[in-house]
């Protein structure tokens, strides 16, 4: 028993125990003032306009996956690397060429939502209001700072900036909205627009932690293509699973219309806090990953990620026990009914966090990039099916049904090779 106790102690206390703590309560700071935000929209909004804004915001964090092309996952893998072995200036080089890569993948689908507002606002964010599809593409620029230079940050394994990075977005997205309901101003253009001006505050705080010494650098040739040949599959899986991820709320916005998608939403957003962690730990165990260098320490490493989503599993329980009065609570009557699908995309998530670190593995340590690349053609496919064939029948369950099947076959694809990879020679 003693030693069972003191293995725990050990994983309780281990280097990426301590940084998970960092991002877990950072990262559920951030969450609980987007909660807060969702809170004052949801009771201030009428359903639907809420709906427009959940589609809204959707297509924003849909762009800019589209635009990574994998590049973060490629600079975390490259640039941890070099800043390890004090190559500070080969690190910088890669900071830049993602950078830029970044920027000018993004800057076609803005100048897309801007001039072609009025179809996006029609068909992907169920209104008819085009200023809706314009915020969309200004803050998705925006997006490009505080989105990629995280990324920099858990390269130098610096995850408490990268929280108040984070933290520097969510506060003034949920004080504006709360200021602009008192005075009787919110809608759903002042939100967006609250939105923007929240998102800029969180570049320049990014700035100011990471300063502008990488933009100095230049980047090689060689640099360009190292980070898109590693990149390449991740790309394709970021594309695709970004669409596929959120493609939820864009078809039933599309479908169902406005006021299931914002029934839907809160479920939905109530969820991805539990996403919130599988983030903060997946972040935690990139660098590491990509740093080993030796399969058995990799292995080791593994099992010890492994344990670590015990309780986080039995945490997904308690809230699936509790949703409906927390829904009540906090939503009022109106989003009653969201409840069930609330505890159905808590239940679907288990399978998702038990996949967290074989995905790691197989990304950072193995490199095996193109396992994961393909397994995302399946994603998009089964998604896009099952919500096209259910939504008529089940509405806002045909998501939590879809992602189920997903996360279910990803869980069981990543163990098989990892077990495959280390175990089974």
């Amino acid at each position: 028993m003693k030693k069972y106790l003191s293995r725990a102690y050990s994983l309780a206390t281990s280097g990426t125990a301590k940084d998970t703590y960092i991002l877990f309560i950072g990262n559920i700071f951030a969450a609980f003032l987007g909660f807060v935000t969702t809170l004052v929209l949801a009771r201030s909004l009428s359903i639907s306009d809420f709906g427009v804004y959940s589609a809204a915001t959707n297509l924003i964090v849909i762009i800019s996956s589209l635009t990574d092309l994998g590049i973060s996952s490629g600079l975390v893998s490259f640039a941890s690397a070099a800043f390890s072995s004090g190559e500070t200036k080969k690190a910088y080089e890669y900071s830049k060429a993602a950078f830029l890569i970044k920027i000018f993948a993004t800057i076609p689908l803005v100048l897309f939502t801007i001039i072609f507002a009025q179809f996006v606002s029609n068909n992907w964010l169920a209104t008819t209001d085009p200023m809706v599809s314009v915020w969309v593409g200004v803050v998705s620029l925006v997006a490009v700072i505080w989105g990629f230079i995280p990324y920099i940050l858990q390269s130098k394994k610096l995850f408490l900036k990268g929280v108040i990075i984070d933290i520097s977005l969510s506060l003034p997205k949920a004080v504006i909205p709360y200021l602009l309901m008192i005075f009787g101003l919110l809608t759903v253009n002042t939100s967006m627009a609250a939105f923007a001006v929240s998102a800029a505050i969180a570049g320049m705080v990014s700035f100011a932690f990471v300063g502008f010494g990488f933009l100095k650098s230049k980047p090689s040739k060689e640099t360009y293509v190292e980070l898109a040949k590693f990149s390449s599959w991740i790309g394709i899986n970021r594309i695709i699973s970004s669409i596929s991820g959120k493609l939820d709320v864009q078809m039933l916005a599309a479908m169902a219309g406005a006021t299931l998608t914002g029934l839907y939403s809160i479920p939905m957003r109530l969820s991805s806090i539990i996403i919130v962690f599988a983030s903060s730990f997946s972040a935690v165990l990139a660098p590491r990953f990509a740093s080993f260098g030796d399969k058995i320490k990799e292995k080791r490493y593994l099992i010890k990620a492994s344990l670590v989503i015990i309780p986080i599993i039995f945490g997904i329980l308690l809230v699936t026990y509790y949703a409906k009065p927390f829904v009540l609570i906090l939503f009022g009557d109106k989003y009653l009914e969201s409840v069930p699908v609330f505890q159905a995309l808590c239940l679907v998530l288990i399978p998702y966090i038990i996949s967290v670190p074989p995905v790691a593995a197989i990304i950072y340590s193995m490199k095996k990039t193109k396992y994961i690349g393909l397994f995302s053609f399946y994603q998009i496919a089964a998604i896009f099916l099952i919500n096209y064939f259910l939504i008529p029948i089940y509405g806002a369950f045909a998501p939590a049904i879809s992602f189920g099947v997903v996360y279910l076959s990803l869980a069981i694809y990543s163990w098989i090779i990892v077990f495959k990879h280390y175990w089974i020679k």
